[in-house]
């Protein structure tokens, strides 16, 4: 992830009301810390699934989760939180021990595919409502949960501003997929996440989860503050049956 946090900074809170009051996303977009020294003061200690962070933190709360807390072997090991994580996680083997659809060559594949952070490189994951971030607490990833369009819009306002494609991820844990994969990749990242993750996010069938890194919020501002569409111009310029001096 970038460094600069000068560079990149921008107004959360507005941020935040061009989601909400400009995109129309109808759940609250949640800020999301790495954090390297522990976690940040007025935030939380809760035993769930890393996943589950972001759901806690739209209804207003400040939470993290840290090596002692988080309730999820699968986490813990895509959190870099597990040292020596036992082959049945980092091989896949769980998903074959409850679930009839998985093969041993798909499960240990899953997870060779998979991002997960460096072993200790962060102490805590830390979560909270985009507008409600503490003054000093450096704020890593957004996290949205959108329809299709919005997602389309959010993840792809880099593409329209600085030409990075976002990457698209279907397969890997939600936990792989929102904060391993944006940390290594440094892009923003959409994936409708696994069945764990989604139900523990109460996601509805037509939403996905959105994972922004912060060089990259400055763009959905700049999508929004710049957005304009002339359907007829764009029809004359690119069809052939539109422009002036068409003849049928």
């Amino acid at each position: 992830m970038s460094e600069d946090l000068s560079q990149d900074a921008v107004d959360l809170s507005y941020l935040n009301s061009i989601l909400l009051d400009k995109m129309r996303l109808k759940r609250q977009p949640v800020a999301i810390s790495f954090c390297q020294d522990g976690p940040p003061e007025g935030y939380e200690s809760v035993r769930v699934p890393a996943c589950a962070i972001v759901h806690l933190a739209e209804q207003g709360r400040r939470i993290y989760v840290d090596r002692g807390n988080h309730d999820c072997w699968v986490g813990q090991y895509h959190l870099g939180f597990l040292p020596d994580p036992d082959s049945f996680i980092s091989d896949g083997a769980y998903l074959t021990m409850a679930q009839g659809f998985f093969t041993e060559e798909g499960a240990r594949r899953n997870k060779q595919q998979s991002y997960s952070l460096p072993g200790d490189s962060i102490q805590a994951l830390a979560a909270a409502p985009l507008p409600d971030v503490p003054a000093g607490t450096p704020v890593d990833l957004l996290i949205c949960i959108c329809n299709a369009q919005q997602a389309m819009q959010i993840a792809g306002a880099a593409s329209v501003r600085s030409g990075e494609f976002p990457h698209g991820e279907l397969g890997p844990s939600a936990c792989s997929s929102m904060f391993a994969a944006p940390w290594h990749l440094d892009n923003s990242v959409f994936t409708p996440g696994d069945g764990g993750g989604r139900g523990f996010n109460k996601v509805a069938s037509g939403e996905l989860f959105v994972a922004i890194p912060r060089r990259h919020f400055r763009y959905i501002i700049e999508l929004i503050e710049n957005f304009r569409i002339d359907p007829h111009k764009m029809r004359e310029v690119i069809m052939p049956s539109h422009a002036p001096d068409y003849e049928n």
